[in-house]
């Protein structure tokens, strides 16, 4: 104490935004250095209760879709101040198209690739060119994920317009080096929100000799 960050529901705004500071300044304490006030959650549009019964508990979907695709729902679809609704359709359409279908696709295809002409740690570039910390001091999470999903967008079409599945021996090598160093540039990227993904993305491209994954991503 003092606090960074005193993240609280919308809910309780008046209450930890004026009495509890003169509490605190009363007993000649330090104030929290920022309030962050996030909106409510709702299922199917609807508000949890219990008398509808229809909560969904976190561990139901993170056993099935495990704890990144939880996280990434969460932070890309609802806004931090706002009030959010989680649908299992929604949720499934996202999960499809991002992540298994997006950010999983990609690294394998390229991994798949890399693996033929056993491409490895040679290629590495640790230089860090992008940075989303300004996204996340605001907590503009889902803005800090639509960026980093444009870079993906971005290598996904230059792996369709270079065809490297076309290519072989140096030539495929010169093609891979992009998009394994932007992958790597997105997983450092992605550490703040999806760290298991971030983590898993690292050991496939720094390896000695890469490798696809046995398993998708997703």
């Amino acid at each position: 104490w003092p606090a960074d960050l005193h993240c609280i529901g919308k809910g309780i705004l008046r209450f930890h935004a004026v009495y509890w500071p003169a509490i605190l300044i009363s007993a000649g304490l330090e104030l929290p250095k920022e309030i962050f006030v996030h909106g409510y959650l709702t299922i199917e549009g609807q508000k949890i209760s219990k008398s509808l019964g229809n909560a969904i508990s976190p561990n139901e979907v993170v056993t099935k879709y495990g704890t990144d695709a939880l996280r990434y729902y969460l932070l890309k679809t609802i806004h931090p101040y706002q009030d959010g609704d989680f649908s299992w359709k929604l949720f499934k359409e996202v999960y499809n198209a991002d992540l298994a279908n997006g950010i999983g696709n990609l690294t394998q295809r390229v991994a798949k690739l890399a693996e033929i002409i056993n491409l490895g740690g040679k290629s590495i570039n640790s230089k860090h060119k992008l940075n989303t910390n300004l996204f996340i001091s605001l907590f503009q999470f889902n803005k800090g994920l639509a960026s980093i999903w444009e870079e993906i967008s971005n290598l996904d079409k230059y792996i369709n317009t270079q065809k490297p599945w076309e290519k072989s021996g140096e030539d495929l090598e010169k093609i891979l080096l992009k998009p394994i160093n932007e992958l790597l540039e997105i997983a450092y990227l992605l550490k703040p929100y999806l760290p298991e993904t971030a983590e898993k993305i690292e050991k496939i491209f720094t390896a000695e000799k890469i490798a696809a994954p046995k398993k998708p991503l997703f």
